[in-house]
């Protein structure tokens, strides 16, 4: 007859079916009583490991009977975590408690610290191989002695297929890592299935590969990835075929998981590598393209020349500079008037100019001309150069000298028809390169002679500005860059002081400390006066002198809330100054970026000017309240 269902019995089942066991220890007669299911997860403990947790349950404080104790047990399958947790009676000399299957949790709890793990490799860069391996180091803490490999099939010549393991012998790896054609799944998997029709030389020495290491199944997993479904297979390697348990496919999801997200980091990896190789090659094509463009306008008869948007000419080729008598250091950088056109030659090109920027339409006429090839009449046409935002960006310009009217009319048409082809070439390459460094050269070309003079300055202002980030960059948080450094950093790039001996002079307190905000402009605006100075002036001849003087002015002197700094930069000797110095080196971007970035930027007050034999430069600016108290 079956046994009455009694509500003991009921809870029993209950618990039964939940995994959780209920047991009863007696301490004086030492029995341990409990459900089956107790007396099966506590049968799976190890015996020491379960005196253990007795000797810490008996020795527990009075006044802390419960306890929670944490251990682990086996099924027979695979390894598990009980939690014994309870309560002990002092009073009837029992401990009573349960046990609960603790296994999904810790092993949830393995897998996030796992996949925390892995994600913090990957943040790190490190290269993908590498982390496949980290992976399987994984696999092996989450399923001891669970062998396993990933495999990437080859792709095309920058995506190489490899092995990757920790736990597996190189041998295997090796074959992984060369395998001619990629292979099959079927090619994989051992032993092999029905599917596999004849074995290939590969799979031969696969399968004696594994079997020689004791490994005498493998089970291929796709790695899951959309856009390729079937290039990463993980190999998990048993020591005989089998089918793998419900902990073994949850750690393979979660492996094949992440390295999904391995591979994809690998192919943006590339695809940024071929991106920027491909921004390399259009670049050095654009070069290439600028030599070929300047090597055929020069080798022209017809004058080819470009005007910025301040009418002065930023290109003449040969033929222009011929005809001028002038180089392009001479010609470069001015407008007609100051190559010496009549005045009413430079105004009708200036309004012409005006009128193409304004219609975005090219304009063209005759003119007479009168230079070193005596008095010629010329035909011309400027054309707008459009950039990125449809704006005209400069005008470009041909001359043909049609004083003898004999010329060949088709030559003429052919020619105008290659030149405007190359115009097109030259704007659609202009406004490639133009749309990525326009924001910080745009004044740089402005008041350049050529792409070479272009490239130098551009080149030295990008200097200037990293030296003094990198003096910025050395200071601690409550430091100061001190201006005596910042100005002898700036002359050392430009020349090597003890080649000029006495011929610098530079006068001043040290360590007076400048504040964070003045360091950049302050370090530009030296850069253009040393600049200048080597180029032009006191430290371009014999007998020149430079002189910087500095010190602080209390604040009642410089009509200021605080004290000031003031620098004095004056250059003396300069014997070959032209009547006007300014229409050399006092109209370009150095000299604005001084009169009026330093006020604008720094609140500095500039005075600039030129005395008889060189510059004269004043520059008054807030400094740090760390100089200021130093100075006190």
């Amino acid at each position: 007859m079956p046994p009455v269902l009694t509500d003991a019995l009921a809870i029993d089942a209950i618990l039964d079916d939940t995994r959780v066991g209920v047991w009863q220890f007696d301490i004086s007669t030492r029995q341990l009583s409990g459900s089956d299911m107790a007396s099966a997860q506590l049968a799976g403990i190890g015996a020491h490991t379960l005196r253990s947790a007795w000797r810490r349950i008996l020795r527990q404080e009075p006044d802390q009977p419960v306890f929670e104790i944490e251990l682990p047990w086996t099924d027979g399958i695979s390894r598990r975590w009980l939690m014994l947790r309870g309560r002990h009676d002092r009073a009837l000399g029992q401990v009573r408690g349960m046990c609960v299957d603790m296994t999904r949790r810790v092993r949830a709890e393995q897998l996030v610290r796992e996949q925390a793990m892995l994600l913090d490799t990957l943040a790190r860069g490190t290269p993908p191989r590498e982390c496949l391996r980290v992976l399987t180091e994984a696999i092996e803490r989450l399923k001891p002695g669970l062998r396993s490999a990933f495999f990437v099939t080859p792709g095309d010549r920058q995506r190489p297929g490899y092995g990757s393991s920790c736990n597996v012998h190189p041998t295997i790896t090796a074959l992984l890592e060369h395998p001619g054609a990629a292979p099959r799944p079927t090619d994989l998997e051992l032993p092999g299935g029905s599917e596999v029709a004849t074995d290939t030389q590969w799979r031969t020495n696969w399968q004696a590969a594994c079997g020689q290491h004791d490994l005498s199944a493998c089970r291929p997993i796709a790695v899951p990835r959309q856009a390729h479904p079937e290039r990463a297979w993980l190999l998990l390697f048993l020591s005989a075929p089998r089918t793998l348990t419900g902990w073994e496919q949850e750690v393979a999801s979660f492996a094949t998981r992440i390295a999904a997200l391995v591979l994809d980091r690998e192919d943006q990896q590339i695809a940024l590598q071929q991106a920027a190789d491909a921004v390399g090659s259009a670049l050095h094509d654009t070069e290439r393209e600028r030599r070929r463009l300047k090597a055929f306008l020069d080798s022209s008869p017809d004058l080819a020349y470009v005007f910025n948007l301040e009418h002065r000419f930023t290109y003449a080729n040969r033929a222009l500079l011929r005809m001028w008598g002038k180089t392009e250091e001479e010609a470069l950088g001015r407008n007609c008037l100051e190559l010496g056109y009549p005045d009413w030659h430079a105004a009708m090109h200036s309004r012409e100019i005006e009128q193409v920027i304004a219609t975005r339409r090219p304009i063209r006429g005759d003119v007479p001309f009168e230079g070193p090839l005596g008095r010629r009449m010329y035909d011309y046409i400027f054309v707008p150069q459009l950039g990125l935002d449809g704006e005209v960006e400069a005008i470009i310009g041909t001359t043909r000298d049609v004083t003898e009217r004999s010329e060949h009319e088709e030559e003429r048409a052919r020619n105008e028809s290659l030149l405007r082809m190359l115009v097109d070439e030259l704007q659609h390459r202009t406004r490639n390169i133009m749309s990525v460094v326009r924001a910080m050269a745009s004044r740089t070309l402005a008041t350049s002679r050529d792409m070479a003079d272009f490239s130098s300055r551009f080149d030295a202002r990008l200097d200037a500005l990293a030296r003094a980030q990198s003096l910025l960059s050395r200071l601690g948080e409550l430091d100061r860059v001190q201006f005596d450094a910042l100005l002898r950093a700036e002359l050392s790039a430009h020349v090597d002081p003890a080649l000029h001996g006495t011929q610098i002079v530079l006068e001043g307190p040290p360590e007076v400390a400048l504040r964070s905000g003045t360091v950049q402009p302050l370090a530009m605006a030296l850069h253009e006066l040393a600049t200048n100075a080597v180029k032009y002036g006191a430290l371009r001849q014999q007998g020149g002198r430079l002189h910087v003087r500095w010190n602080l002015v209390d604040a009642e002197a410089s009509d200021a809330a605080s004290p000031r700094l003031r620098v004095d930069w004056q250059e003396h000797g300069v014997r070959d100054l032209p009547p006007d110095p300014s229409s050399i080196r006092g109209g370009g971007a150095g000299r604005e970026l001084i009169e009026r970035a330093l006020p604008y930027q720094i609140g500095a007050k500039v005075d600039y000017g030129f005395a008889d034999d060189g510059l004269r430069c004043s520059i008054l600016l807030a400094v740090s309240e760390q100089a200021v108290a130093l100075a006190s």
